[in-house]
């Protein structure tokens, strides 16, 4: 997922984002309310974490300002040193999903996360069930192996080619593509996506050879298409 974390404590950012990166999350920091606020309205976001004490206004505030105003309906999960009940109930009763009390614990405050996670529809992609079996992906590790031979993979690669094997036959538009591999808006001009697909094509032997063929639409993205071996084989003699 891609996290903001808004927390002007240097030394806590550190340790959240230290944390979220061990479990392979997307992570941008911020200190001031100002920043994030801004943030949402340029990137993509599929989760906040949100301290209460901050040196341009109080987190209840942000989440409130997220929820009535900005319309932000991702999951949002609560930071401060207080433990008060009535703090909790105010963090809860203003829109945060759920509340944590410093000093965090790392395995708990992951597994809150995840749960989270889970719960707004953000687990990773699983491969369609007609993928070919030349193909093995273990998302526990986040390796592909092709023939059984495993291919080294950047983080970001294999996030977007997971995405691919899991919607086999499917167009995805670029737009698509950069807001959830990316977590920047999709009206963004780059060819970055054009850039790793050519990669996962090279990587992978996207050609038809293993019966997937990744293919470029015109005008319209990419499609992960199922084809037939024999006919790759034909057209190459």
């Amino acid at each position: 997922m891609h996290i903001g974390v808004l927390e002007d404590d240097i030394d806590q950012q550190a340790f959240i984002e230290q944390c979220l990166l061990s479990a392979e999350h997307q992570v941008s920091l911020f200190g001031r309310a100002s920043e994030l606020r801004r943030a949402t309205q340029e990137q993509r976001f599929d989760f906040l974490i949100i301290d209460w004490r901050l040196p341009d206004g109080c987190g209840m505030d942000v989440v409130s300002h997220l929820r009535q105003n900005d319309g932000w309906r991702g999951p949002i999960l609560f930071i401060t040193a207080s433990q008060g009940e009535d703090d909790v109930v105010k963090a809860l009763e203003q829109g945060a999903d759920d509340f944590l009390a410093k000093p965090l614990r790392p395995k708990e405050f992951l597994a809150r996360v995840s749960a989270l996670g889970r719960r707004a529809g953000y687990d990773a992609p699983r491969p369609s069930a007609t993928c070919p079996s030349a193909f093995s992906i273990n998302t526990d590790e986040h390796t592909i192996c092709v023939d059984g031979h495993a291919v080294e993979l950047t983080e970001r690669e294999y996030r977007l080619a997971t995405l691919f094997f899991s919607k086999v036959g499917e167009l995805l538009s670029r737009a698509h593509l950069l807001e959830l591999v990316w977590g920047i808006k999709g009206d963004v001009s780059t060819r970055t996506v054009d850039t790793h697909v050519s990669r996962l094509r090279r990587k992978l032997e996207l050609d038809g050879r293993h019966g997937l063929r990744l293919r470029s639409v015109y005008q319209s993205g990419y499609r992960m298409e199922l084809c037939s071996i024999s006919t790759v084989e034909q057209a190459a003699n």
